[in-house]
This record gives C-alpha cells, sequence and structure tokens, in this order.
C-alpha cells in the first residue's frame, strides 16, 4: 500500500472547537492525530466532504493555541457509533504556526523513536 501523506502524522489528543464557516455554534471535541497539513477527530453529526471549518486548536504539551481555516477531505461513521470521524486539511495556517507545529511534531516523534529504542534494547 502506497503512503499518500505529505507529512509525519502524530497521534495527539489536543483539544479542538470548531464550526462551519457557515455556522455561528462552535463545537469541541479532541483530535486523534495531527499534522503540518491537517488533523482528524471525532464529530457528532454529519460534516459534508468539502465543507470549510474554522477551527482552534489547543495543544497540551507546549503552549501553543492556533486559529485556522480547513477543509474536511474525507468523513466515514465510526463502527457502533452515532459519531463520525473527518479528516481535516489546512489551507490557511500562518508560516510561524507550521513552525512552532513542525517542532512540536519533531519533538513527540523524537520522544517516542527513543522510548521504542529504549524498549527494544531493555526487554522485560
Amino acid at each position: 500500500m502506497n503512503e499518500k501523506r505529505k507529512f509525519i502524522r502524530i497521534l495527539e489528543s489536543a483539544e479542538i472547537s470548531y464550526r462551519l464557516i457557515s455556522k455561528v455554534k462552535l463545537r469541541g471535541t479532541l483530535s486523534k492525530d495531527i499534522s503540518k497539513g491537517g488533523l482528524r477527530f471525532t464529530v457528532r453529526e454529519f460534516v459534508p466532504k468539502d465543507s470549510i471549518l474554522k477551527i482552534k486548536i489547543n495543544l497540551k504539551k507546549i503552549p501553543l493555541s492556533f486559529e485556522t481555516t480547513g477543509k474536511v477531505k474525507w468523513i466515514r461513521r465510526m463502527p457502533a457509533s452515532e459519531n463520525f470521524e473527518i479528516g481535516v486539511e489546512f489551507v490557511e495556517i500562518t508560516k510561524s504556526v507550521l513552525m512552532h507545529l513542525d517542532q512540536y511534531i519533531q519533538t513527540l516523534q523524537v520522544s517516542k523513536d527513543t522510548a521504542k529504542t529504549k524498549k527494544a534494547n531493555h526487554p522485560q
């Protein structure tokens, strides 16, 4: 299977709020993963593909909170649930936020790789 991703994606449970660009009401949820190019999260209502969302993201491990605009690239119903999982591509994000997000992802990726190496070298 060919990997189509352009960016490293990390598991991350960041607090996010979002709304359809055409709506006023904000909804809150947690992300499942994030990359420099977008994120995946769970929603309670169907959000059509290609919808434009305003998103606020609060990363836990560093003091970084930012707002961006994203486009829904895919949506699927979660098994045994009324919820949906969506993939959103960032369409408006500042260079400064991208730089911080990249550093954040790289730091977490290095930490994850280091933990794997330690575990492989020192099995229980």
